[in-house]
């Protein structure tokens, strides 16, 4: 069977239902459009109820189809992204032998193909279908396409993908390769803070992180997420205590990064640091802003969070893209980065996590908080 045999058409049903269920990506002025591509003119006075019905009942051949799927995707979106890294330096012409090897078993619904960048980099380009059976019947099957990239170094080989469960399955695959061929199974260190059972030591590996990016100077904090370990609940204690003192903590939180980490003070010491530790919550993720030390200067968004909140794993991080100094003021309007520029920002996150992670390790305190006893 051939991987590229799938096939589908669409009822005027299964047309209204992926019309109308992407109320945001395809409004009136979307729908007008489409029409009049068409040649049909409709009143911009009909409303968009209308305007579905009207169109979802004229034939629709693949062209058409596909623009419609085209108009409900969320342009420039990207997925987060997550590292491992192996302690040892795997060859080029290795890893592109496992990738032959994993192209040869690779599914029906799989298009792999593989590319050296230079050197020390080779990336693995995977185009999938996602099925998400909770969807109308036309938008099930979404074609998505990820990259698996191999960074090698003199002592280490890092590699870099989507955060999502199909590539790490893959991911996954590509791993018990590496180790037959390698005949032992090789490391695989991810940044986790799992071994940290202090609230406290949790959230300081978030300021730390944000605060000591190389080469850049923290600038803002915009959003924070907060969690706490699961602890036995009172008989009194009711949910909706609960989403109040989860939405406090929030903004202790908040308070904490902004008020802290960017001026520097006494992390330990602070009050809102104090407030959030004795409650139990910490930060599981954050969006912030930090300006590059050197020209042009540009006001840099990342995002950092951990899939697992309780068990602290599942590191994601991403560059939410960026925003210029023109004539001494930013730009109201966040830009994508560039591609060199992405995979700068990328490896600094993940540098500096790790480097954080080590000191926080160091620290008199960590064993003892390891095993929840008082510092």
């Amino acid at each position: 069977m051939s991987k590229n045999a799938l096939q589908y058409c669409a009822t005027d049903k299964e047309i209204y239902d992926a019309l109308m269920s992407a109320k945001q990506k395809i409004n009136e002025k979307v729908l007008l459009e489409l029409a009049k591509d068409r040649g049909i003119f409709y009143s911009a006075k009909d409303s968009r109820d209308d305007l579905v019905s009207a169109i979802s009942l004229l034939p629709h051949d693949y062209h058409d189809l596909n623009t419609i799927l085209e108009q409900r995707e969320h342009a420039g979106r990207q997925e987060k992204l997550t590292s491992v890294t192996l302690p040892t330096a795997l060859t080029m012409e290795g890893i592109r032998e496992v990738l032959r090897e994993y192209i040869e078993e690779s599914p029906e619904d799989e298009k792999v193909t593989q590319q050296i960048k230079d050197s020390n980099q080779l990336v693995a380009n995977i185009k999938y279908s996602d099925v998400d059976y909770g969807k109308t019947r036309l938008v099930q099957r979404t074609p998505k396409e990820a990259l698996i990239e191999f960074h090698i170094s003199a002592d280490k080989t890092v590699i870099r993908m989507p955060a999502n469960d199909r590539v790490k399955t893959i991911y996954s695959k590509i791993k018990e390769k590496l180790d037959i061929k390698a005949k032992a199974e090789i490391p695989a260190i991810r940044i986790e803070i799992g071994e940290f059972q202090s609230p406290a030591l949790r959230t300081e590996f978030f300021t730390s992180l944000i605060s000591n990016l190389t080469g850049f100077t923290l600038k803002n904090v915009t959003s924070v997420k907060v969690e706490r370990l699961p602890h036995e609940p009172e008989e009194d204690e009711l949910d909706l205590e609960d989403d109040q003192e989860a939405e406090e903590a929030k903004q202790e939180a908040l308070a904490l990064v902004k008020n802290v980490a960017l001026k520097g003070e006494m992390l330990l010491a602070s009050e809102e640091y104090q407030n959030l530790t004795r409650k139990g919550f910490f930060i599981t993720s954050i969006i912030w802003r930090s300006v590059l030390n050197k020209a042009p200067q540009p006001l840099v968004e990342f995002e950092a969070a951990f899939e697992d909140t309780v068990q602290g794993k599942g590191f994601k991080y991403f560059v939410r893209g960026a925003y210029k100094l023109v004539e001494l003021q930013y730009t109201k309007t966040i830009r994508p980065v560039s591609a060199g520029e992405k995979e700068n920002y990328l490896g600094i996150i993940e540098e500096t996590a790790a480097k954080v992670i080590e000191e926080l390790r160091a620290q008199p305190h960590a064993d003892a908080d390891a095993q929840g006893e008082p510092a």
